[in-house]
């Protein structure tokens, strides 16, 4: 089988040749404000063709195809001086130029303009892989969200629950409960990253930016008690349609986008972890499976507004026993659509989005097949305006969500509910509102103050959240942010309790486990530096606050294992430093971050405090490979990473019939109270994760109806170091943990291509 492969990719690119382009990418500044231009117009001049980009927002462009040699590059911008320099272009690889434009004041006679609107000028740009470098190292903490559910809760809590044996727990790398706030264009999701590490946490090409903030989020974001991550995808290009993708023994993706008549455009993306290559490397049956589809769809509706739709859709599952038709799954579907432009005399972004996330975990031993399963909804409304006054930026704007939870216990084979015999619900509605401002008082001091005003449904008064955020430019290329805020957030109960109602007459049993509302404070010290033209250096470090949170709750900060408990509420501390470094543009590209954190916490019936810590390491390295191949070199590390107990059995011998008819509340309370947690495993799972993986490839270029075409055999070889790591452990005899699924040293055939 690899013979063949290899040999189909070598036919394939036998007529090809090898690049005769480049590409330039960059960003154009004001030389008088050092601020980027919006939409300047970079061209090559003299070129057989035109080549021309706009810039977008950021002032960022990208031309494409540009012929190798020395080319002249202009840029041009509204009331500042055309400039031009001579580029030496190198094919088949990327050059970097930034462009500063002299600021020419254009004085007008008075004139009379009549003109029809055009549409609106999209940020298409996608983000550099090295700028997804801080959100990557949340990806080695999450988990799979059956715990975020109370899945594990409610298996606790079913009929004839006996103390759980070590063997019957799965154990998952992680322990992030849902103390965060992650959105993707405005819409709630649930463990964004998939766990195995097989292909990229994100895909770089169709996102636009990612913002973390660990502190200090401005104040139109609510929720987020640990940390707020805001997904921006980018929009379809409109200039012609573009497609690119790849596949290999183990995954494959692929993108498509281009235009919609004159005044739509469209991206749609999407991924998988087939494994239909694995089975003969691996001694097991592949057990690990993940998909994921986004699209995107932007409409203009006039000068300067535009509508954008998004749709995401992700689903991950892991086989528990080898053989075994049954899996635990997890996954999202979500989406937004959101209006953008000048409204009222300010920029307006209006949002309405839902997400829906849903878990499933088989308890395969039992007696009765029984399936727990879980599922969150969330909706979002909301409005947000921006106004400039003078040099101040005036933002404000309102917000709704509600939150629904349901879960339960239901007899019947996998991917089937039979008869529910166990469910639970939890409601939750907050409405609120904010005002932020930002000025800049001096030259090189920028302030940004603000305050949130929530209501809770069910809470006796609104719940301020006041936010704030001051910026020291010590020089044109260093800053220190000084930023605190307070924070509210809906969070599961930790203690479900029965409708006292007779049995016989109920097909369910209903346990509604109200949300109750957390708080947490935030105090952040941080430093952003360019160290060349093209490295950027950032270093910082946080203090939290958390109250209210029931004791089965841990923390995303880090791992908080002897949280676990079901009485009284608890309070936790965290505090910790990220380091970050990267150079997302250049000959060689790359990141390496850091994240050392620590967690304690307290409880009125505990005679200490619980303290625990964790540290991430992930880093990058891609760049050239004499004048033709490339290299891209990953590597990730997670030393202290948590694991959450998850029991997957239970011991349920009475038919579900004489469980709904014959048993009492009180023996169903007992049954629940005998258990409030999962045994620790004797051999405790904590060797340090650790993954190095290499990719090695040659781009060829052709063309194909006259135009560019360019296709990309590739080499990839997974866990170099040939450890074999693993996200998830059960017990195994004398409660040593077994990997359910671990990762050995993989080569992998692939090619990949784009035109």
């Amino acid at each position: 089988m690899l013979t063949t492969f290899a040999f189909a990719l070598l036919a394939a690119a036998a007529p090809l040749q090898d690049p005769t382009t480049g590409t330039i990418r960059g960003q154009v500044r004001s030389e008088r404000t050092d601020e980027p231009l919006p939409f300047a117009v970079v061209e090559i001049v003299g070129a057989a063709s035109p080549l021309v980009a706009v810039a977008d927002s950021a002032g960022v462009y990208i031309l494409r195809d540009v012929p190798a040699g020395r080319r002249r590059l202009r840029a041009r911008g509204f009331d500042h001086a055309p400039l031009e320099v001579e580029v030496l272009i190198r094919a088949g690889r990327e050059t970097t130029v930034d462009l500063a434009l002299a600021f020419r004041p254009v004085v007008l006679e008075p004139v009379t303009v009549e003109a029809k609107g055009l549409p609106p000028l999209s940020d298409t740009l996608a983000a550099p892989a090295a700028e997804l470098s801080r959100a990557t190292i949340r990806s080695l903490e999450a988990t799979p969200g059956v715990v975020e559910l109370g899945l594990g809760e409610l298996v606790h809590g079913s009929p004839g629950q006996e103390p759980v044996d070590p063997g019957s727990v799965l154990y998952v790398r992680g322990a992030p409960a849902d103390l965060k706030l992650v959105l993707l264009d405005g819409a709630p999701i649930y463990a964004p990253f998939h766990l195995a590490g097989l292909i990229q946490a994100f895909q770089p090409e169709l996102l636009r930016n990612v913002d973390l903030y660990l502190g200090g989020a401005p104040a139109r974001y609510d929720g987020g008690l640990s940390y707020v991550l805001d997904l921006e995808t980018r929009a379809g290009r409109r200039s012609r349609v573009h497609s690119s993708g790849s596949i290999d023994l183990l995954s494959a993706d692929g993108q498509i986008e281009g235009p919609i008549g004159s005044g739509a455009g469209f991206l749609v993306g999407a991924r998988a972890v087939h494994g239909l290559g694995a089975d003969w490397m691996l001694p097991e049956t592949f057990p690990y499976a993940y998909g994921d589809a986004l699209g995107r769809l932007d409409v203009s509706i006039g000068t300067g507004r535009s509508i954008g739709v998004t749709g995401f859709w992700n689903h991950e599952s892991i086989r528990l026993a080898d053989g075994s038709p049954d899996a635990a799954t997890w996954g999202n579907a979500a989406g937004s659509i959101r209006f953008r432009g000048p409204l009222g005399g300010a920029d307006a972004e209006i949002t309405a989005a839902f997400g829906s996330y849903r878990a499933r975990l088989p308890l395969d031993d039992s007696a009765i097949p029984v399936i727990a399963d879980g599922m969150a909804d969330r909706a979002r409304f909301a409005v947000d305006f921006t106004r400039s006054i003078g040099s101040t930026r005036l933002h404000y704007g309102l917000s709704y969500e509600r939150i629904s939870l349901d879960y339960g216990l239901s007899s019947g084979t996998f991917g089937t509910a039979d008869e529910s015999f166990l469910e639970t619900e939890a409601r939750g509605e907050t409405g609120g509102g904010y005002v932020d401002v930002a000025l800049r008082p001096a030259p090189r001091l920028r302030l940004r103050g603000g305050i949130r005003a929530d209501y809770y449904v069910g809470d006796d008064s609104p719940r301020l959240a006041p936010r704030f955020s001051a910026t020291w430019l010590l020089s044109d290329r260093a800053a220190v942010t000084l930023a605190a805020g307070v924070y509210s957030q809906f969070i599961r109960s930790g203690g479900p309790k029965l409708v006292s109602e007779p049995l016989s007459s109920q097909t369910s049993l209903w346990i509604p486990p109200p949300l109750t509302i957390a708080r947490a404070s935030h105090v952040v010290v941080g430093l952003d530096q360019m160290l060349a033209d093209d490295i950027r250096l950032g270093i910082e470090g946080y203090y939290k606050h958390f109250e209210g949170l029931p004791s089965a709750v841990p923390l995303s900060t880090g791992p908080v294992s002897g949280l676990a408990g079901d009485a009284g509420s608890a309070a936790a501390r965290a505090s910790g430093v990220d380091f970050w470094l990267r150079r997302g543009e250049g000959r060689y590209t790359g990141w390496f971050g850091y994240s050392l954190a620590w967690v304690w916490s307290s409880r009125a019936d505990q005679a200490a405090d619980l303290f625990s810590g964790r540290q991430i390491l992930s880093a990058g390295l891609a760049g050239p490979i004499g004048g033709r191949g490339r290299f891209d070199v990953r590597v990730g590390y997670g030393s202290g990473l948590p694991f959450t107990a998850i029991p997957t059995t239970t011991d349920v011998s009475p038919p579900v019939e004489t469980l709904r008819s014959n048993y009492q509340v009180a023996s169903f309370q007992n049954a629940r109270n005998a258990v409030t947690e999962a045994p620790p495993l004797a051999g405790r799972p904590d060797d340090p994760y650790l993954r190095l993986d290499v990719q090695v490839e040659h781009p060829w270029a052709a063309r194909w109806g006259g135009r560019p075409v360019t296709i990309t055999p590739y080499l990839k070889v997974l866990n170099a170091l040939d450890r074999r790591d693993a996200l998830f452990y059960r017990a195994d005899g004398g409660n040593d943990p077994r990997p359910v699924a671990s990762l050995p040293f993989l080569p992998i055939l692939g090619v990949q291509w784009r035109f």
